[in-house]
């Protein structure tokens, strides 16, 4: 098996760093699903702790100017590594400035690992410098891919288009020291609450003329004038999620489906996009 790709535009290089930076704050592992057209990156901690379950998509073909996937068999549709995204952040650290070119490739060394290769534009001069990185790889056996499926986008009742992520996130930090958890209170009407409670207090925020993007009203529902959904979750992993985010919020939805799930989805451009799925939690 083979993996090679590279990137030339130095807005997606930042951007493709700043990913992998807020993953390396959501986890210590992350598992890479390399498939014919397109990646995705899964950050799942071992259950009981704080992390939240968030992967994100990249469309390859939109993304990268090479991108190539040459697989065992016909048996074998992805190659599946895992990694440290704080390893891999420091490698690619130099696109933050003056890169140039970025190439990644799969390599079997002494060990398995990721080769980084970057040209940068030596500054006060137009000679380029190219810097190496081998980071290591565990490959996923066949056997073991099952452990690792990738998140499926769910199907939310509602789904809104939201405020800003540092509209929100500083919203969720001052709640978090107020209730351990939040509730996500939304109307097809375009409205959205915001709600803490305390032994002293309710706390509501509310957002108004809200886009409305999806609608699944159950059967029963669907004669009603105005559909609502509600979610409570733990509000210290909705904090981490926010907080972790590193990139520039395109489009910023919030999926509500009824005492389940919330699916935040964070749309960075066109086929990247940031996914972050919040269990309920009990009252």
């Amino acid at each position: 098996m083979k993996f090679k790709a590279a990137m030339d535009d130095a807005e997606y290089m930042r951007e493709f760093l700043n990913i992998i930076i807020t993953l390396s704050k959501l986890t210590k592992e992350c598992v890479i699903n390399i498939e014919t057209n397109n990646v995705h990156f899964i950050a799942n901690e071992e259950s009981g702790t704080t992390a939240p379950l968030v992967w994100v998509d990249i469309d390859a073909k939109l993304y990268f100017s090479e991108y190539r996937v040459e697989l065992e068999d016909n048996n074998h549709q992805k190659i599946m590594i895992s990694t440290s995204p704080a390893n891999l952040s420091r490698a690619l650290s130099s696109l933050r400035s003056n890169a140039r070119h970025c190439k990644m490739k799969l390599l079997n060394l002494q060990f398995p690992c990721l080769r980084i290769e970057v040209d940068v534009y030596t500054q006060n001069s137009n000679q380029i410098r190219q810097t190496t990185h081998d980071v290591p790889v565990t490959v996923i056996r066949r056997s073991e891919w099952d452990f690792y499926e990738l998140p499926q986008k769910p199907k939310s009742k509602l789904v809104l288009n939201v405020p800003s992520n540092r509209l929100m996130r500083g919203l969720i930090d001052k709640i978090k020291n107020l209730s351990p958890t939040v509730i996500f209170y939304a109307t097809s009407a375009g409205e959205m609450n915001l709600v803490a409670e305390t032994e002293m207090a309710t706390i509501t925020t509310t957002y108004k003329n809200l886009d409305l993007k999806e609608i699944n009203p159950s059967e029963a529902e669907k004669k009603k004038d105005q559909i609502e959904a509600s979610c409570s979750v733990d509000c210290k992993k909705t904090s981490i999620f926010f907080s972790a985010l590193q990139v520039p919020t395109g489009e910023l939805s919030c999926g509500i489906d009824d005492d389940r799930l919330i699916h935040m989805e964070v749309n960075i451009r066109n086929g990247i996009a940031i996914h972050s799925i919040l269990p309920a939690v009990c009252m």
